[in-house]
């Protein structure tokens, strides 16, 4: 009695331990007919994770490569929108004009549309976090099954 119950918590603690990482492998009847799964990593599960953190790596570099892309090109509009802004303030104080009128609405057309790229700059730079995160948890998941594959199979350690 005492070996079967010892069996019994062995196998919940290997179930519990990496049932996150692959499909049951294995399925073992102990003597007192309690069916128990077995879940072993296998180098594919773990190769599969790699490649789903790699993946995911890469897709964070791309965001961030694009964050920082419209972030320059928020900087260069912002300097745009300064200098539009200041020489038709500065043309305003003299006279007005249509034309002077023309490049005042021009530098608030400018304004606007650097405050719409930088809501895009924003939304990017989220969206970069957000996928680090999960490249992060993708890792972390990775280095926990290549940990179980080399308990389960000590051969390949």
């Amino acid at each position: 009695m005492h070996s079967s119950l010892l069996f019994f918590i062995f196998g919940a603690i290997c179930i519990a331990s990496v049932a996150s990482f692959c499909p049951p492998q294995i399925i073992i009847k102990s003597p007192t007919s309690i069916t128990t799964s077995i879940f072993l990593v296998t180098e594919e599960d773990v190769i599969k994770l790699v490649e789903e953190a790699e993946d995911l790596w890469a897709k964070a570099y791309e965001a961030r490569k694009t964050a920082n892309e419209l972030s320059e090109r928020a900087e260069a509009a912002g300097k745009n929108a300064e200098l539009s802004t200041t020489d038709a303030m500065n043309a305003l104080q003299e006279s007005i004009s249509i034309d002077k009128i023309a490049d005042a609405n021009e530098a608030q057309n400018l304004s606007l549309e650097l405050g719409s790229l930088l809501d895009e700059v924003e939304k990017a730079q989220r969206e970069a976090d957000d996928i680090e995160v999960l490249a992060d948890k993708a890792l972390a998941a990775s280095e926990a099954a290549l940990e179980q594959h080399l308990i389960d199979f000590p051969e390949n350690a």
